[in-house]
C-alpha cells in the first residue's frame, strides 16, 4: 500500500481539526463579546420581550424610574425561591429568556428540553437530550461510549475523526443513514491500493480481513492453515512467493517451487548429486536453511559418538547415502586392529564391536563373561591379562581352579592343602569372595551337639591325610572299658571306623 493512502487518510483528518479548532475560536469569540448578567438582556436578540404579568415591583431588576437601568447586585435564589435548581449554563441564562409573556414557564419546562432547544436531530436520536448533553456545555459527552450501542463501534483512528468526517450532516444534527461497509468510506483507498492491487483481485469488501482501524498500513493477512507462514516464512511481503502478478490461488505447496535454487546450491551434503527428496521438511524447519537434521533410519540409529557428525564422515564426500554396509567394523576397522590392550587381532575377537563396546565411547568397553565362568566378586573388574595372559590367547583356557590358584593352594598351611590332600576344587571350601575364611561343609553328620566347632585336627590327628579320623583318642582311652561296654554288641571292634558306622550322629 503506497503512502499515498495514509495522506488521503490524514487530510480529512487535518481539515476536521482545523474546522473544529476555527469553530470554538468563534464560539469563545462569541462568548467573550455578549457575556449578559442573568437580569439584563442582549439588545442583539431584538426587543425586550414583554414582562407585564411580572411583579409589580420593579425594583426587583430596575434602578429608579428608568426602564433602562438594570440593578448590578440582582440576586436571586432560584432553587430557594421556585424549587427548580439551575445548574450549568442554565444558572447564568438571561432570566427572560425563560419568563417572559409569550405563555407560562411551567408549560415550556414540562416540555423538557425540547420546551427551550429546538431539535437539530429531527428527533433521530430520541427525546433525551441530556443522554448525550450537559447542561455546562452543548457539546455531545460520552459520544464514544453511545456509538458502540450502533452497529459500528468507534475504534483505534475511528475514535478520533469529528463526526462530520463520516456524518456530512452532523453540523446540522444528522447523523442517519450511513452505511457501516468500510468501502462506504474507504473507496479512494480501495482504489489507490496497487500492492497488492485489491480492486483487479475483487477484495472490494471486508476489509476487516486483513485492515485494523488502528492504521490502514501493514495489513495482516491470515494465511491458509493448509500452509502456516511460521518462522522464517512469516513477516515477507506478499510478492516475495507470490510475485507481483497479482496471483493468489492455485499456488504449490511443495517446497520445492521456491526453494530449487537452494536445493541446487547445498553442496554439504550435495543435495542433487545424493538424490535427496524435495520435501525440504524432512530436514529442514521453517527457522532457518542452515543446520538441516535428519532422522537416520532406526536401523542405524544415531547414538552416543554416533550422533552430531557431518554426513560426509561416514558417507564421503561421493554423495553415496544408500547401501552402506551397517557393520561396526566398516568404520572402525582401523580402530579394532590398532587395540592392543587386549590384542583384538591376536585375540581373535569378534568384528562385531557391539558385543563390547557402545556408541558413547571406545574406551572402557564391557565384555559379557560366558556363563559357563560368571566373574563375580574378586573375579570382576579385573584386567583381561591378569588370567588370560598377555598372549592374547581367550578360548580354550581351562575353567579349573588350580589353573589359575595352584599357588594359593599349595601356600596354605592352616589346614595344609597339599599335605592333607584337600581337593583341587576349591568351590568345595572356597567362594569368589576371598581366599582366606573358607567354610568346608563336612561330609558327616557328626558336627552337632558336643562335636560342634570342633577344629580338623581333634578328629583328623594325621595332618597328613584329611581323609582318616580318630574317634578312641578321645572317647576310650582304654580298648578293655570299650570292650567291656560292648561285651553283647555284635560285630563290636575296636576301631575309628566301627564307631561312627554305630554311632554316626556322635549319640550313643
Amino acid at each position: 500500500m503506497t503512502n499515498r493512502i495514509l495522506d488521503s487518510r490524514r487530510g480529512p483528518r487535518r481539515r476536521s481539526v482545523q474546522t473544529l479548532l476555527l469553530a470554538l475560536g468563534l464560539a469563545l469569540w462569541v462568548a467573550c463579546g455578549a457575556l449578559v448578567a442573568p437580569q439584563d438582556w442582549d439588545q442583539r436578540r431584538g426587543p425586550v420581550v414583554p414582562h407585564d404579568s411580572f411583579p409589580a415591583d420593579c425594583r426587583l431588576c430596575h434602578l429608579g424610574d428608568g426602564w433602562h437601568s438594570i440593578r448590578p447586585d440582582f440576586r436571586f435564589d432560584h432553587g430557594k425561591e421556585t424549587g427548580v435548581v439551575l445548574d450549568g449554563a442554565h444558572a447564568q441564562a438571561e432570566c427572560l429568556r425563560c419568563h417572559n409573556d409569550r405563555g407560562p414557564v411551567q408549560v415550556y419546562s414540562a416540555r423538557g428540553c425540547a420546551g427551550c432547544h429546538v431539535d437539530p436531530h429531527r428527533s433521530a436520536l430520541g427525546a433525551r437530550c441530556d443522554a448525550c448533553h450537559g447542561e455546562t456545555t452543548w457539546l455531545p459527552r460520552e459520544a464514544i461510549r453511545e456509538h458502540a450501542s450502533t452497529r459500528f463501534p468507534l475504534v483505534g483512528a475511528h475514535a478520533v475523526v469529528g463526526c462530520f468526517a463520516c456524518h456530512p450532516g452532523a453540523e446540522l444534527g444528522s447523523f442517519s443513514g450511513l452505511d457501516p461497509d468500510c468501502a462506504s468510506c474507504h473507496r479512494d483507498d480501495l482504489v489507490r491500493a496497487t500492492n497488492p492491487d485489491h480492486a483487479t483481485l475483487g477484495w472490494t469488501n471486508e476489509c476487516q480481513r486483513c485492515h485494523v482501524p488502528i492504521v490502514f498500513q501493514r495489513a495482516r493477512f491470515d494465511h491458509p492453515s493448509s500452509f502456516p507462514l511460521s518462522a522464517g516464512h512469516a513477516g515477507h511481503r506478499c510478492a516475495d512467493c507470490h510475485g507481483t502478478s497479482g496471483s493468489f490461488t492455485g499456488l504449490s505447496t511443495d517446497c520445492a517451487s521456491c526453494h530449487t535454487d537452494d536445493y541446487d546450491r547445498t553442496t554439504d551434503p550435495n543435495h542433487r548429486a545424493a538424490g535427496f527428496s524435495l520435501d525440504c521438511t524432512r530436514c529442514h524447519s521453517t527457522a532457518t536453511w542452515d543446520g538441516g537434521r535428519f532422522d537416520h533410519p532406526s536401523s542405524f540409529a544415531l547414538t552416543g559418538g554416533h550422533a552430531g557428525r557431518n554426513c560426509s564422515e561416514c558417507h564421503g564426500s561421493s554423495g553415496s547415502f544408500g547401501g552402506l554396509s551397517t557393520d561396526c567394523a566398516s568404520c572402525h576397522r582401523d580402530d579394532y586392529d590398532r587395540v592392543t590392550n587386549p590384542h583384538h587381532v591376536n585375540g581373535g575377537f569378534p568384528l562385531d564391536c557391539l558385543q563390547c563396546h557402545t556408541t558413547a565411547t571406545w574406551g572402557g568397553a564391557r565384555f559379557d563373561h560366558p556363563q559357563g565362568f560368571p566373574l563375580t566378586n574378586g573375579h570382576a573388574g579385573r584386567r583381561c591379562q591378569d588370567c588370560h595372559g598377555t598372549s592374547g590367547v581367550y578360548t580354550g583356557l581351562i575353567t579349573a581352579c588350580d589353573s589359575c590358584h595352584l599357588d594359593d593352594y599349595n601356600g596354605t598351611t592352616d589346614p595344609n592343602h597339599v599335605a592333607a590332600a584337600f581337593p583341587r576344587d576349591c568351590t568345595a571350601c572356597h567362594t569368589t569372595v576371598r581366599w582366606s575364611g573358607a567354610t568346608f561343609n563336612h561330609r558327616f553328620p557328626i558336627t552337632s551337639g558336643a562335636h560342634r566347632g570342633l577344629s580338623c585336627n581333634e578328629c583328623h590327628t594325621n595332618p597328613q591325610s584329611y581323609a582318616a579320623f580318630s574317634c578312641t583318642h578321645c572317647h576310650e582311652h582304654r580298648q578293655s572299658e570299650a570292650d567291656a561296654e560292648h561285651r553283647n554288641v555284635n560285630g563290636y571292634t575296636w576301631s575309628s571306623p566301627e564307631c561312627y558306622r554305630c554311632h554316626p550322629n556322635g549319640r550313643g
